[in-house]
């Protein structure tokens, strides 16, 4: 399915599905001797003045595909040669209104900040609960750290080039923004454990997170 839009409408669209103004421009030359097989091509013409009788006068044609280069009027399909998701920052960051600066992404680690004061207190707190343990070192255990805590700070980023994919399904926000995730360390539920258990940071989150529009995080 290919059709043109305003550049006004870049918002309601995903821009890998959008093709670059470069190469939309030759694509659309084919669809000028019949302009209703193409939809919004006849908007576009009727934007310049013109009428489809006239359209296929070179001048005339010249002056649509200028439209088109200059992303004035933008070429969606299902799969572009050159999304403009790959070269808008680049090349066409002037179309995108607030997309230069939002939209899908992930979540990228950027720093872990631990509790120091907090921490020392409950290790001390674990020590004394140890001491009746003889013959083992203390630290050897998960349990010595127990209720310890630390921040994590992640930045939403853009998706790399190879989940590009998942754009369409990813949840937007503004490129920069931080969360700050708390964690503590404790006992839980660990499928890779033969006793099922382990201590580690709980809430379990990676260091690259990818949250979705249904509110599926991964």
């Amino acid at each position: 399915m290919k059709r043109l839009i305003p550049r006004a409408e870049i918002e309601l669209h995903d821009l890998t599905k959008i093709e670059s103004p470069y190469f939309a421009g030759n694509q659309i030359r084919t669809y000028f001797a019949a302009p209703y097989a193409l939809p919004g091509l006849q908007d576009l013409i009727r934007d310049c003045h013109l009428s489809s009788q006239v359209v296929v006068e070179q001048k005339n044609v010249e002056t649509l595909i200028e439209k088109i280069e200059r992303g004035d009027w933008l070429l969606v399909m299902d799969t572009p040669f050159l999304p403009l998701s790959r070269e808008c920052r680049a090349k066409y960051g002037y179309l995108m209104g607030r997309r230069l600066y939002a939209g899908p992404g992930r979540w990228k680690l950027i720093n872990i900040d631990y509790d120091g004061v907090k921490n020392t207190v409950a290790i001390l707190a674990n020590r004394l609960g140890s001491w009746g343990e003889e013959g083992r070192l203390f630290g050897s255990d998960g349990k010595d750290f127990e209720n310890t805590t630390r921040v994590m700070t992640q930045q939403w980023v853009r998706l790399e080039r190879s989940e590009e994919h998942l754009a369409s399904r990813s949840a937007e926000y503004r490129y920069g923004d931080l969360r700050y995730i708390k964690q503590r360390f404790q006992e839980g539920e660990d499928n890779w454990k033969v006793s099922g258990k382990s201590w580690h940071w709980q809430p379990v989150t990676a260091d690259i997170t990818y949250e979705y529009k249904d509110g599926i995080n991964e």
